[in-house]
């Protein structure tokens, strides 16, 4: 099948260069020349002590012509808005979402005559170049309908599993959503602002404090029954990923923008509809916006 891949940052460079193995995959860059080296020399794929250069059923396009019947979005959710002038005029197709966050869930609401898809991302990725990208952590990819009348196992993705690359599907997007968004606003604030790796989040005593003040604030906000079984996961996570270095850490380094207020904004709103007080989340949201200068 055809696929569209929109956004060329770590998960997109990844999700193409797996996914152009079984099927037809053009990539959406924003910049001619990464579209060009794309073109020229394929995508390398770094796993572990393997190097893989991948070419076939794979190119590079710099203009959002969108005409594949599947497209994964794996922009920022602040870069959403382009994408979706487009997919307005566009002709009726299969889109899949994978942003962290919750914040534009009301925005993909608005997306008529398309089937929706929301997913989260459980691989660890690292960009290296515009055409190179580490897959520093195995996981899956989760993947939900955004309306119950749309059918999982049409997309083609959930046909076949491939190795290191897998998808799973889930029924209920709002608990699967939740659930990655108690993670990301965990590691992701925490890791920017002390400049740690993930794992140090559960290994330092003071660090691992402050990540069970952020944590009890996020599930008061989003109503979670089982706060002991959450937290595990939350530093299961940490420890399984402990050399990674969070999507918002790479971010405030290398000086740009961060999804912090599809994270924290997020639930810093939803606290307020429901009159709780979440103090904590209020200085990190204002640190992280602090330090995007």
């Amino acid at each position: 099948m055809e696929i569209g891949i929109i956004g060329s940052g770590a998960v997109g460079l990844l999700s193409a260069a797996y996914l152009s193995k079984y099927h037809e995959v053009t990539l959406y860059t924003r910049r001619k020349e990464q579209a060009g080296l794309i073109n020229d020399s394929g995508i390398t794929l770094v796993r572990g002590d393997c190097r893989e250069k991948i070419t076939n059923n794979l190119r590079a396009e710099d203009s959002p012509s969108y005409k594949e019947p599947l497209l994964i979005v794996t922009v920022k959710q602040y870069q959403l808005d382009s994408i979706f002038d487009a997919l307005k005029t566009s002709p009726s197709k299969m889109v899949l979402f994978l942003q962290n966050g919750m914040d534009h869930i009301p925005l993909l609401q608005t997306l008529k005559g398309h089937r929706i898809f929301v997913g989260t991302v459980e691989h660890g990725a690292l960009k290296l170049s515009d055409n190179s990208v580490k897959h520093t952590g195995l996981g899956c990819i989760k993947v939900s309908p955004l309306y119950s009348e749309d059918r999982l196992k049409e997309l083609p993705i959930l046909q076949m599993q491939m190795e290191h690359f897998p998808f799973e599907y889930v029924r209920g997007w709002n608990e699967m959503m939740s659930r990655k968004l108690l993670v990301n606003a965990c590691i992701n604030p925490l890791t920017a602002l002390l400049r740690v790796p993930n794992g140090e989040l559960a290994s330092n005593p003071m660090y691992n404090k402050m990540t069970e003040s952020v944590f009890h604030e996020a599930v008061k906000v989003l109503a979670f029954q089982k706060g002991q079984e959450e937290w595990e996961h939350v530093m299961d996570i940490c420890r399984n990923t402990a050399q990674n270095r969070s999507s918002m850490l790479k971010d405030i380094e290398e000086g740009r923008k961060t999804e912090i207020d599809g994270i924290i904004g997020f639930l810093i709103n939803q606290a307020k509809a429901e009159k709780l007080e979440v103090p904590v989340l209020h200085f990190l949201y204002q640190a992280i916006r602090g330090m995007e200068g």
